[in-house]
C-alpha cells in the first residue's frame, strides 16, 4: 500500500498545542463544510469508516480514538471526519478497499495521501499522526496511488466474454483448495462468488468449479452456532475457528448459499442450515415491526477473567445466558433487509416450506410500506430503533438519500417475491423503484449508477459508479426486461455494466467481483422464463415443478391473460429470446425440458 511516509527520520516532539480532550474527537460528517473547514485552516483530514458490527472499529474507538494525546492532536492538527458504512454506503463503498475500520489521510484540497486498513494502538497512531502533520508541513506528501477511483470517462467497449474472463480469472485466483474459501479469513458477507461457481459447475460443466462450490459451502457449515443458530461473520486460518460477529449480511449470505448447496446436492444437512439461519432471525435479530437488526455485537457482556467471546460462544444456552447476552445494534437498514428477503424467497423455493416466504413477506411490506418515498425509491435507514445497551461507535445520521444499493437490492426483493407468489403488487413495486432509480441516479450519457445523488463533495472528492452495486442494478434491470418485454430495460443493464465495469477497476477489486459475474453470465447466456398459464392445483404443481429446477438464470412466474392461447389445463411454458417448449402440462416433464436450455445442450440457443 503506498503509504507515502518514509521510515521516521525524526521522531518530532511537537505537540502543537495539543488541547484537552475531554469531549472525545471532534468527528465532522464527509461533507463539504469539513472540506471547507480543512482548506481555511490549511489542515489535513482524517477520514474513518466502519460500522457497529466491527470488532476492529470498537477495539480503534476504545483504544486511539479514546486516548488524550490522539484526541488532542486530532481536533487541534487535523479535520476528522467519521462514516458509518452502512447508514452511508456510498461513502462506506468508496473506503471498502481497506476494510474496516478504513482510515484514510487527504489533504485540504481532497487529495488522498495514503491510507489504513484495521486498528491501531494508540501509541502507534500518534505517532503516525505527528509524520502526517509534518510532512503536511513540510510538503512533503504524495498523491496515494491507491486512492478511490472515480467513474469511468468512457464505456468499456469490445465483447462481454473478454469481461467475465477477466472477472473468472481473479475470481478463482486465491482460492484455498486445502480448506476452502479465499484468503486465510474464512469470510462469509456476500453469497455471489460461491452462487457463481455453483452456476459455472451446474451449466457449464466446470467440474472444478462445481467441487469448489461444494467444498465452500461445506466449510460454511462450521461456522453455525449450533446452540443459538446463524452465521458467525469469518473464521481465521480454518472453517469453525470463529470469529464471534453475528452480521446480518452473513445470514443473508448463508440463506443464499445454503439454498443453492441444497438444490444441487440434494444433502440434508443444507436444508438443517436453512432452519438454524431462519430460527436465527426470528428469534434474535427481528424487530416488532418484522424486519431484521443489523448484527449481533460481540459486546455488552462483562465476561468471566480469562474468557474471550470465542470462548462464551463454546457454552451452551443456559451457561450463556448465566453470564449474559451480548447486545444487539437494533437499526435497520434496507440494503442488508433486502437480501436476507432474496435468500429467504430462494430457501422457499427450494423446499417449499412457506414459513420462509411469510418472514419475507413480513419484512418487505413493512420496508415497502415505511421506506418508500413518494418519489418511488427507497430510504436506507431510518433512526429510531438504534439503541442496543451499548454506546455507539458511529454516530447515527439519516441523511434521506436514495442510494443505490437500497434501490437495486429492493427492486430484486421485489422481484423475488412477485416469482415466489402470484402477487403482481411487488412487480409494480419493483418498477416503481427502478423507474426511481433511473430518474435520480442513472448517468443519462454514458450509462451506469451513480452511488449516491450528486452532492456539493463531489467536486473535492469525484463520484463513482461502484461497480458491484452497478452489476445489481443491471441484474434488475435485466430481469425486468424479460418480465415486462421492455428492450429498453435490458440496453441499460449492459450499459450499467460497461460504464462501470473499466479494466482497471474490475482489476483493483480482484476478487470481489462475484455480483458482476454473476450478471455477466445472465447477460452471456441468457434467461429462462418459466411461465404458468391457468390457475388451481395443476398450476401450483407444475410452479413447484419450476422452482425444483436449479437455474440461476430462471425467471419463474405465474403468466397474466393474454400472451398465450387460453386452455382449458393449467400448462407451462419455459422461454428464453431463442425458444419456447410446447405447453407442459405434466409436474414430472418440466425437469426434462429445462434441462434443454443448459448452455452446454443441444439447441440450447444458450451458448
Amino acid at each position: 500500500m503506498a503509504l507515502r511516509l518514509r521510515p521516521l527520520i525524526v521522531l518530532l516532539v511537537f505537540f502543537l498545542g495539543e488541547t484537552p480532550a475531554e469531549e472525545g474527537v471532534a468527528w465532522r460528517h464527509f461533507e463539504r463544510a469539513a472540506f471547507d473547514e480543512a482548506r481555511e485552516a490549511g489542515k489535513p483530514l482524517i477520514v474513518n469508516v466502519g460500522h457497529e458490527g466491527c470488532t476492529a472499529c470498537r477495539t480503534m474507538e476504545r483504544g486511539a480514538f479514546s486516548d488524550p494525546r490522539v484526541i488532542a492532536l486530532m481536533n487541534d492538527a487535523f479535520v476528522p471526519i467519521q462514516v458509518d458504512s452502512e447508514m452511508e454506503p456510498d461513502i462506506g463503498e468508496r473506503y471498502s478497499d481497506w476494510a474496516w475500520p478504513a482510515t484514510a489521510f487527504l489533504e485540504p484540497d481532497g487529495t488522498q495521501v495514503f491510507a489504513i486498513a484495521g486498528s491501531r494502538r494508540a501509541d502507534d497512531f500518534l505517532a503516525l499522526l505527528r509524520q502526517v502533520v509534518a510532512r503536511h508541513r513540510a510538503g512533503e506528501l504524495k498523491t496515494d496511488d491507491l486512492a478511490p477511483y472515480g467513474a469511468p470517462s468512457a464505456p468499456r467497449e469490445g465483447p462481454l466474454a473478454d469481461m467475465e474472463a477477466q472477472v473468472r480469472s481473479q475470481l478463482l485466483r486465491g482460492y484455498d483448495d486445502v480448506q476452502g474459501g479465499w484468503g486465510r479469513v474464512k469470510v462469509l458477507e456476500t453469497a455471489a462468488p460461491i452462487s457463481y461457481l455453483f452456476a459455472r459447475g451446474q451449466l457449464l460443466g466446470d467440474v472444478q468449479a462445481s467441487s469448489r462450490a461444494k467444498q465452500t459451502a461445506a466449510g460454511f457449515l462450521a461456522q453455525l452456532d449450533t446452540e443459538w443458530g446463524g452465521m458467525f461473520y469469518a473464521s481465521f486460518d480454518r472453517f469453525g475457528n470463529i470469529v464471534p460477529e453475528k452480521r446480518l449480511e452473513s445470514q443473508a449470505a448463508a440463506l443464499m448459499v445454503f439454498a443453492d448447496a441444497l438444490q444441487v446436492t440434494g444433502e440434508a444437512r443444507y436444508r438443517d442450515a436453512l432452519d438454524s439461519v431462519h430460527d436465527y432471525l426470528e428469534t434474535w435479530l427481528v424487530a416488532p415491526d418484522g424486519t431484521w437488526y443489523a448484527n449481533h455485537k460481540d459486546d455488552g457482556i462483562d465476561l468471566p477473567p480469562g474468557m474471550d467471546m470465542a470462548a462464551y460462544y463454546a457454552l451452551t444456552d443456559a451457561e450463556r445466558r448465566a453470564v449474559g447476552l451480548p447486545a444487539i445494534d437494533r437499526a435497520v437498514y434496507t440494503d442488508v433487509n433486502a437480501r436476507v428477503i432474496i435468500g429467504l424467497a430462494r430457501a422457499f423455493e427450494v423446499t417449499g416450506e412457506r414459513r420462509y416466504l411469510v418472514a419475507a413477506l413480513r419484512a418487505a411490506e413493512t420496508l415497502a410500506a415505511t421506506r418508500r418515498t413518494n418519489a418511488g425509491w427507497m430510504v436506507q435507514f431510518v433512526d429510531g430503533q438504534t439503541a442496543s445497551g451499548v454506546p455507539r461507535v458511529h454516530a447515527v445520521r439519516e441523511t434521506g438519500l436514495p442510494y443505490l444499493r437500497a434501490q437495486a437490492w429492493f427492486g430484486l426483493a421485489a422481484l423475488a417475491l412477485y416469482q415466489a407468489g402470484d402477487d403482481m403488487g411487488w412487480l409494480d413495486v419493483a418498477l416503481s423503484v427502478t423507474h426511481a432509480m433511473r430518474e435520480h441516479l442513472e448517468d443519462a450519457e454514458l450509462g451506469g449508477f451513480f452511488a449516491a445523488p450528486a452532492r456539493e463533495v463531489d467536486g473535492i472528492v469525484g463520484r463513482r459508479k461502484p461497480l458491484e452495486d452497478n452489476a445489481v442494478a443491471a441484474r434488475l434491470l435485466f430481469r425486468l426486461g424479460v418480465l415486462t418485454r421492455e428492450p429498453a430495460f435490458k440496453t441499460a443493464a449492459e450499459r450499467a455494466i460497461r460504464a462501470s465495469a473499466a479494466p482497471a477497476i474490475v482489476r483493483r477489486e480482484g476478487r470481489i467481483t462475484g455480483e458482476l459475474a454473476n450478471t455477466l453470465l445472465l447477460l452471456r447466456r441468457n434467461y429462462v422464463e418459466f411461465s404458468v398459464v391457468g390457475s388451481g392445483p395443476q398450476a401450483e404443481r407444475l410452479m413447484a415443478a419450476a422452482r425444483a429446477v436449479y437455474e440461476p438464470r430462471g425467471l419463474r412466474h405465474f403468466e397474466a391473460p393474454g400472451r398465450y392461447p387460453p386452455r382449458e389445463e393449467a400448462a407451462l411454458y419455459i422461454c428464453n429470446d431463442a425458444r419456447c417448449t410446447v405447453p407442459i402440462t405434466s409436474s414430472a416433464e418440466v425437469l426434462r425440458h429445462a434441462l434443454s436450455f443448459r448452455p452446454l445442450a443441444a439447441g440450447s440457443g444458450n451458448r
